[in-house]
């Protein structure tokens, strides 16, 4: 509701731009200065067309991550791998106790299988799970040495989850398959 009305349709606003109309190129570097909307901001895909692209998400609140951490103390996680992970309000929760950038830095894989493969997308179907796979920094953030990320899960009945960290051309960290009764 916060996007300008010509754009809620889309689900974002689109900004695209001339680089000559918001910088220019001093020397030899390139640079842009776009201000950004006053709204509250889930997240921002730049780039150039077909030469670049990236994914920015804003910085998770600290004290948010601290008091989501502190409340699964008392609980015990569905599985534990480099990950401790959690299945909470339609959430899977992924904390870890010690916790430096490297930790986060490579991307997460994340394969959701319903119970009934009808719910997926067309195009999801023939696999057999949505796949969610996400960077750590856009369902979470780190804080006091510790990181905490929580992604939503489908409202759909869930059969399995197959999860863990990737890095491309290299192959898997480490894997999870957590069974799922929905």
């Amino acid at each position: 509701a916060d996007l300008p009305a010509e754009h809620q349709g889309n689900g974002f606003d689109n900004r695209d731009f001339a680089l000559t109309n918001y910088g220019g190129r001093p020397g030899e570097a390139c640079l842009a200065v776009v201000f950004l909307p006053a709204y509250p901001i889930a997240a921002i895909r730049t780039g150039q067309e077909g030469r670049w692209e990236v994914n920015l998400y804003p910085p998770a609140d600290p004290d948010d991550l601290r008091a989501a951490y502190a409340a699964l103390s008392a609980i015990h996680p569905a599985a534990r791998s480099n990950f401790d992970l959690y299945l909470q309000d339609n959430r899977l929760i992924y904390r870890r106790e010690t916790c430096a950038a490297v930790d986060t830095a490579a991307g997460f894989f994340l394969h959701i299988v319903p119970v009934d493969g009808a719910d997926l997308p067309a195009d999801r179907q023939a696999a057999g799970f949505a796949n969610a796979d996400f960077a750590f920094a856009r369902w979470g953030g780190a804080f006091d040495g510790k990181c905490l990320a929580a992604v939503p899960l489908p409202e759909y009945p869930i059969k399995a989850i197959r999860t863990g960290q990737h890095i491309p051309g290299q192959g898997e960290l480490w894997a999870v398959e957590l069974t799922v009764e929905r």
